[in-house]
C-alpha cells in the first residue's frame, strides 16, 4: 500500500482506544471526537476543533485548525465513509483527533475506506476538489497512512507560533 506525505518548507470528547493506539496519538494533550453521520457533522467538527483550540490556548492557529479539520472531515464523510458495515459487522465510523506536539498541532481524520486521498487541482470556477489544496496551503505538511483493514488516517500538521519568552521580575 502506498503511504504519501506532502510537505511544504517553512522558514523560521471521546476516543476509541484502538484507533488512538494504532495512530500513536495518545500522548497528551490529545482529544478525539466521533463524527456523526448526520448533516451536522461539519458543524460538530468545527465546534469540537474550536473548543479544543481554546482549551489548549492555541487561539493564534484556531481558524486554520478549524478549516483544516473541516476539510479533512468533509473528505472523509464524502469520499471515505463506507455505506456497508465493516468486516466485523460494526458500523463505519469517522474520527477526528487532535494532538499538540512541541512545535505543531497534528490533525488526524480516520475513516473506514482504504481509498487514498488525491490532491487534484480544481478548475478555476469549480466547487469541488478544493479541500486538499486548502489543507496543503494552510498546513506545514499532510499525508495519509493505511490503517490495516479498517481504513486510513489522513493527517495535517499545523505549525505553532513560538511560545512567548518568560520575563523575569
Amino acid at each position: 500500500m502506498e503511504n504519501r506525505t506532502h510537505q511544504r518548507q517553512h522558514t523560521g470528547t471521546r476516543g476509541d482506544v484502538g484507533i488512538m493506539a494504532h495512530l500513536a496519538l495518545a500522548a497528551p494533550p490529545f482529544a478525539a471526537h466521533r463524527i456523526s453521520t448526520n448533516t451536522l457533522c461539519l458543524r460538530d467538527a468545527r465546534n469540537f476543533t474550536s473548543d479544543v483550540m481554546r482549551r489548549w490556548n492555541l487561539d493564534p492557529v484556531r481558524e486554520d485548525a478549524v478549516q483544516i479539520a473541516s476539510e479533512l472531515v468533509a473528505n472523509a464523510v464524502r469520499h471515505g465513509r463506507r455505506r456497508t458495515p465493516l468486516p466485523d459487522g460494526s458500523p463505519p465510523v469517522v474520527w477526528l483527533a487532535l494532538t499538540r506536539r512541541p512545535h505543531s498541532l497534528l490533525c488526524v481524520v480516520h475513516d473506514p475506506s482504504q481509498r487514498r486521498p488525491r490532491l487534484t487541482p480544481p478548475a478555476p470556477l469549480a466547487e469541488n476538489h478544493r479541500g486538499l489544496p486548502i489543507v496543503e496551503a494552510l498546513s506545514e505538511g499532510w499525508g495519509w497512512k493505511p490503517s490495516g483493514t479498517t481504513g486510513k488516517a489522513v493527517w495535517a500538521r499545523l505549525p505553532l507560533p513560538p511560545a512567548p519568552a518568560h520575563r523575569r521580575p
